[in-house]
């Protein structure tokens, strides 16, 4: 490529002096540059004389050949350069469906609005197939609320990227709907419709924290996914701890109802990736996701 960038000067110039002196060189190792290059080739490239300097025949074709390839080059060079500072490239994001509520909407938005030529490819997934997915290297980054195991797994780094509170969702005839906050006591007893610990075991086992905690018994069902519950509770079926923000897209004729009287009940959703993950448009998009959840970003 470097004879080549030479060759194209030279034939810009048709003049070794102006030509050396724009590649900040003297003109023999110029002149060596193009019999060097004339020898791979197996063709002179340009006529010399004393008084002047004119392409061959052979000399124009190169010439008009080389100035696409330079600028490939330069392109290339200049997409590995964006790739490198993760402007460019790619990012594999698996996503729970608790996610979708309020954080990967405004996530997806702001950064490809920051990020035009990276491209996100989404999938939603339950929590242990896509933490699976994140050790076998099919994705980037995990958006989820993991089990406690995983939060303890040393090949895993986590970054928090939003935080809310459980609230109570409720049919609109409930007898608790009537209330401004719901006091955690009123959940003895009550009929819930819960997360399973199959789907669902980061929100299984803060509820169960939750129950513990306030000394509850509960009557609980449970469900798999998150929209599934609301249908749910829609239905009669019973009321359920929900993240506050599934109010904001559940188009249902619900009401949703702050707990009173404990700390038990916030759920976290963190960005998750493979500690020797080298993927730096991935590490922009954490990095954002914290930004926009107001989460200071984890080492």
């Amino acid at each position: 490529m470097r004879l080549l960038h030479t060759f194209s000067v030279v034939a810009q110039e048709l003049h070794f002096g102006r030509a050396a002196e724009r590649l900040h060189m003297t003109q023999p190792p110029l002149s060596q540059q193009i019999r060097q290059l004339e020898q791979m080739i197996g063709a002179e490239l340009f006529h010399r004389t004393t008084r002047s300097v004119s392409l061959t025949p052979a000399g124009r074709i190169l010439h008009d050949r080389a100035k696409k390839i330079l600028q490939d080059a330069e392109a290339a060079a200049d997409a590995a350069r964006r790739a490198a500072s993760g402007s460019a490239g790619s990012v594999a994001v698996g996503f729970t469906a608790s996610s979708i509520y309020r954080t990967l909407p405004r996530l997806v938005s702001a950064f490809r609005r920051q990020y035009p030529e990276v491209e996100l490819r989404l999938e939603e997934m339950r929590p242990e197939p896509m933490l699976d997915a994140l050790h076998a290297d099919k994705l980037d980054v995990a958006l989820l609320r993991p089990p406690e195991k995983s939060l303890a797994d040393p090949r895993l780094a986590h970054s928090v990227i939003a935080r809310e509170r459980l609230v109570l969702a409720l049919p609109a005839d409930h007898a608790l709907a009537h209330l401004e906050q719901v006091p955690v006591s009123n959940l003895d007893g009550l009929h819930l419709i819960g997360f399973s610990p199959d789907q669902a075991p980061y929100s299984y086992e803060l509820c169960q924290r939750l129950f513990h905690a306030a000394q509850v018994v509960p009557h609980v069902v449970q469900a798999s996914i998150l929209p599934t519950m609301l249908a749910l509770v829609e239905a009669g079926m019973g009321a359920a701890l929900v993240p506050a923000s599934a109010q904001a897209t559940w188009s249902g004729a619900l009401h949703y109802r702050p707990l009173a009287d404990t700390q038990e009940n916030i759920t976290t959703l963190y960005a998750v990736r493979r500690q020797d993950m080298r993927n730096p448009a991935a590490e922009k998009f954490i990095g954002l996701a914290a930004m926009q959840g107001g989460v200071p970003r984890e080492p």
